[in-house]
């Protein structure tokens, strides 16, 4: 049976089931208005980015929508990028731990605020489905 791989042709990638939804996805785009919300749920410490209740909001689960989204701090991706991907495609975010209920999901950035005087901050990442 093919592997699901990124670099795989689209012909193999096709024909491998458990990608299906994936390639339909890539292939014909994910509906319009769904959106992954990252929402600043937690600060521990001072940050100089992020307030709690600023968002970010990936249109099509991928691409920062600009006008609805705060400013963006390059170290929090470190925490986002690993997960953006697999809840947009609603994995489960109990079974990668990152609850323990419910369909939010759970991340904080790599600043270990009692050392460096920085922030940790916590976000709260949903899938939103509209339309």
């Amino acid at each position: 049976m093919p592997i699901c791989l990124a670099t795989a042709q689209v012909e193999t990638f096709e024909e491998t089931l458990d990608c299906q939804d994936i390639y339909d996805t890539i292939k014909n785009g994910a509906p319009a208005m769904d959106r992954l919300i990252i929402i600043v749920k937690e600060i521990k410490g001072n940050c100089p980015v992020y307030k709690v209740g600023n968002k970010i909001v990936l249109d099509d689960g991928y691409r920062v929508n600009c006008k609805e989204s705060c400013d963006l701090c390059m170290h929090s991706l470190s925490s986002i990028l690993p997960y953006y991907v697999a809840l947009f495609h609603e994995v489960d975010p109990i079974q990668l731990r990152l609850t323990k209920d419910g369909r939010k999901a759970y991340v904080q950035c790599l600043d270990p605020c009692n050392y460096t005087g920085g922030g940790t901050v916590v976000f709260e990442m949903e899938k939103v489905m509209q339309g």
